[in-house]
């Protein structure tokens, strides 16, 4: 709609300009971000979206509550392991996030971290996205 948005999808480059569409594979290794100065707008949809709309959600709540560059620890782990069945990230192998990911929501629950609903991708938060059906797009 705005902006231009880049992307690596399965280690291929890719520029979608505005009122341009582009297509991820299911399953595919991607990244996304804002290409330019400008806000970037654009409208998507994750088929089959099992539970990506609560995971998206969350991941953005804490990226945003975090210093640039830095998301804070505790919370990103928490979202990656409470959504590990149905969202997976590039960061480590599966091995490492199956052991790290539990570490870290253990010590951060220790901590208090995760008490109330006041911390950033705290699921009583993040809420379902509407359904829509294809006679509405």
């Amino acid at each position: 709609m705005a902006g231009t948005l880049s992307a690596v999808v399965d280690g291929r480059r890719i520029r979608v300009g505005s009122g341009e569409m582009a297509r991820f594979p299911v399953g595919s290794v991607h990244r996304w971000w804002n290409e330019g100065d400008d806000t970037l707008a654009f409208e998507g949809f994750v088929k089959p979206v099992v539970d990506f709309d609560l995971y998206i959600q969350a991941v953005f709540e804490v990226l945003n509550s975090g210093a640039a560059e830095r998301p804070p620890l505790f919370y990103m782990a928490h979202v990656f392991w409470r959504h590990r069945r149905t969202q997976a990230i590039h960061l480590a192998p599966l091995w490492i996030q199956a052991v790290l990911f539990p570490a870290i929501v253990f010590v951060g629950t220790v901590l208090g971290r995760y008490r109330g609903t006041n911390w950033p991708g705290c699921p009583d938060r993040c809420t379902e996205a509407p359904l829509i059906s294809d006679g509405d797009v």
